[in-house]
């Protein structure tokens, strides 16, 4: 049976809109997410879908830290790119001005009569503290991880790196920022640090999951997860858009929908896209610790998280835990002559599977394998996701419910 994904135009079109400036990278500044989530209500009523126990959604609060104004960096004189030279720490405060740079030496970091005295110095209180990363040594890296305390009572910290940049929500507030800054980009010793950054505490920021189901021939449910939120603004100027992680998952997703309103299930199918996954599985928590429905009545749940590119296949987190229902996985991918590898991965907390695992939900965690390496950046954008084998993912997951969860 051809699926409705033999054309993924559709599933294009919704990770264009959900990647769209409008929606502000799918976080918590201009309320991004909750914006997102409207669009969400709005396809599932298109598609004829029903609201689960009489909602589309599922409203909760969090805590999170955010940047909505201002966010200008500039070292030595020379502006830098936000996003591409530096990412501010998610955790950061404020600060504005013009400041002295003080390089810290590597060396010093395990010093600590002399970090004492460093720290009571009124010019190293009013300067940026700049250290760099690259230097691997167990002092350094430690007293790095460590620069939320601001344990030398400076006006912040640059941080110089090689590695690749990757943001995340910040749940908590430092009272100094943390600048993260390639190393490439500073071409000289940095002697002054521009800094003008905003930022806002929202201490109960009001988000909201979203759910609809499909009525089966059977009362027991298979449930199909994805998180629709990202990281939002990095500033008004700059958003992650977060097209792999993950507009992705949220588009398949309203892809399976369309599918089964076509091709009425044997279970009952229940489609959640949660909230606040970035901010640590909080929508998915909050669903599990006050379900609209019984989830002893769950067959199996499937979450489906960075669905960009499965040139080389897909990874099965759980396949290790629920592995009758992994070798069915694979055999039903050798019968449909689907994907070239399918990875078995053992227990893991890293996307909304987890919480439903807590609460012993029989479920795997998806994603996808390939060469695309953005995440958490500002190349995660709609233009430069391939969908490497889309159609054959799509096609194994209805398959797998269709014929893999009898063992």
């Amino acid at each position: 049976m051809l699926s409705l994904a033999q054309d993924s135009a559709f599933v294009r079109q919704m990770i264009d809109s959900l990647c769209a400036p409008r929606y502000h990278g799918r976080g918590y500044v201009l309320n991004g997410d909750v914006k997102a989530a409207d669009f969400l209500v709005r396809q599932c009523k298109s598609i004829g879908l029903a609201p689960l126990k009489g909602s589309f959604t599922q409203a909760f609060e969090l805590g999170v830290n955010t940047f909505p104004g201002a966010m200008d960096l500039s070292i030595n004189g020379t502006l830098l790119k936000t996003g591409e030279d530096y990412i501010p720490n998610p955790n950061s405060y404020a600060l504005h001005g013009n400041f002295n740079a003080f390089p810290l030496k590597p060396k010093w970091t395990d010093k600590r009569e002399k970090l004492f005295k460093l720290s009571l110095k009124e010019r190293i209180n009013e300067s940026i503290v700049v250290l760099d990363a690259t230097d691997d040594s167990p002092a350094n890296q430690a007293y790095i991880a460590r620069l939320g305390e601001n344990p030398i009572n400076a006006k912040g910290y640059v941080v110089l790196t090689d590695k690749k940049l990757t943001w995340s929500v910040g749940r908590r507030m430092y009272t100094i920022p943390i600048l993260e800054v390639t190393k490439d980009s500073v071409d000289k010793k940095i002697r002054s640090v521009f800094l003008d950054m905003d930022q806002t505490w929202v201490s109960d920021y009001q988000t909201k999951n979203v759910t609809a189901s499909i009525p089966g021939r059977k009362d027991s449910m298979f449930i199909f997860t994805a998180h629709y939120d990202h990281l939002g603004r990095m500033g008004a100027d700059t958003y992650i858009a977060g097209a792999s992680d993950n507009a992705s998952g949220t588009a398949m997703l309203l892809d399976l929908a369309r599918y089964y309103k076509m091709h009425p299930p044997e279970y009952t199918t229940v489609f959640i896209w949660f909230a606040g996954e970035e901010a640590g599985l909080v929508g998915s928590t909050y669903f599990v610790d006050n379900s609209p429905i019984d989830l002893k009545k769950i067959k199996f749940l499937l979450n489906l998280d960075l669905m960009a590119d499965a040139k080389t296949g897909i990874t099965a987190v759980n396949g290790k835990i629920f592995s009758d229902q992994f070798d069915n996985l694979v055999r039903v991918n050798n019968e449909v002559s689907a994907l070239p590898t399918i990875k078995a991965r053992g227990s893991a907390a890293n996307s909304d599977h987890y919480p439903f695992f807590q609460k012993d939900v029989p479920c795997f965690f998806i994603y996808t394998m390939g060469d695309y390496k953005h995440y958490h950046d500002i190349h995660d954008v709609p233009e430069n996701i391939p969908l490497t084998n889309y159609k054959k993912v799509f096609d194994l997951m209805t398959a797998f419910v269709a014929r893999g969860l009898d063992y």
